[in-house]
């Protein structure tokens, strides 16, 4: 742990290393996304409020099996399931946690089993960098995809949705006037 009163060029690596790992953790949470988004597939049978209530209520739940104070990164975000603009939409959701209080690999093994009681096929997965990041992804039962990145410095959950009828485009596009000016 670096201190206030640290000077000196130990300080700067020491504050240096803090950053980089920081930037790693948000770096790996973007190529979880980028996979996540990518990973997109399916049928279309769900209305799209199906879909957004469904993310939101899983992630939620991941969140409170883990404990803490979390922040929204993103808002359910309507997606294409695939290139085609109107080819169907998932919801994304991201959300953050810095400085969890919880151990890292106990956070793994909480929404493991979370994700599992609710029908997804898990994989946990760690970086190869002498200190790993563990994680744990989910698939099927109510998403397309999930993400957990556990790191003593910070958590974040990645869901997406199942695809829903519809096109992204004009959902944005409904919600945006749908959305109050403040």
């Amino acid at each position: 742990m670096q201190h206030a009163t640290t000077t000196g060029t130990t300080g700067r690596r020491a504050s240096d290393a803090g950053r980089l790992r920081t930037r790693s953790v948000v770096a790996a949470s973007v190529v979880a996304l980028t996979l996540a988004l990518t990973a997109c597939t399916g049928s279309g049978h769900v209305k799209p409020e199906e879909a957004k209530k469904s993310i939101v209520s899983v992630v939620d739940e991941t969140t409170r099996s883990v404990g803490g104070h979390w922040k929204v990164y993103s808002e359910p975000t309507a997606e294409s399931c695939t290139e085609a603009a109107d080819d169907g939409l998932t919801y994304t959701y991201i959300l953050m946690q810095d400085r969890p209080r919880t151990d890292p690999a106990k956070a793994v093994a909480a929404v493991e089993k979370l994700w599992k009681d609710r029908g997804m096929t898990t994989e946990r997965y760690r970086s190869g960098a002498a200190d790993p990041i563990l994680g744990v992804r989910g698939r099927g039962g109510p998403a397309t995809s999930m993400d957990f990145l556990a790191d003593a410095r910070r958590f974040s959950v990645v869901g997406v949705s199942e695809c829903a009828a519809g096109s992204a485009v004009e959902e944005r596009r409904r919600q945006s006037t749908s959305s109050p000016t403040p």
